[in-house]
């Protein structure tokens, strides 16, 4: 991922499309976001040993670019089934229908967007790692390459 710096600012990117792939660029999605309404990241095992960090969006706003061809999939409960890249192994996107989220949405792993800089997205923290799903916390995302480039400029 390019999470490359950008000027001084640390307002958070709003609504867009955005763009997304796998490490090897055989997946390619896009997907109409606006981080600075929230994201999550979840500590379930699952989730914190492939870095997920996700936003939902609703169906009529994801497309699926490239790679169809190459596409895995896992699921552990077979509510919602994550989608990966079969040459790479990267989780792009996930996919799934649970009336409690709202019905069907599509899941997309904001680590995999294509040269956004997130520094500044509030990221609310969940428990799903004892399946309670409570916010353990919620924060502003900082990136450390970012905020190292910013606290060197500054000295």
């Amino acid at each position: 991922m390019s999470n490359a710096a950008s000027a001084q600012t640390t307002t958070p990117p709003g609504p867009g499309t955005y763009r997304a792939s796998c490490h090897c660029g055989a997946l390619r999605i896009e997907a109409d976001l606006d981080p600075s309404a929230g994201t999550t990241r979840c500590n379930c095992t699952i989730c914190t040993k492939t870095g997920w960090w996700g936003m939902l969006a609703r169906p009529g706003a994801f497309r699926l670019v490239s790679g169809e061809e190459v596409l895995g999939g896992f699921s552990r409960t077979g509510v919602g089934h994550s989608h990966f890249c079969k040459t790479c192994g990267i989780r792009v996107y996930g996919h799934g229908d649970i009336p409690e989220l709202g019905g069907e949405f599509y899941s997309i792993n904001l680590n995999c967007l294509d040269g956004v800089d997130l520094s500044g997205v509030p990221v609310d923290y969940i428990d799903g790692l004892h399946d309670t799903w409570e916010l353990l916390a919620a924060a502003p995302h900082v990136d450390p390459v970012t905020a190292a480039k910013r606290l060197s400029q500054a000295t």
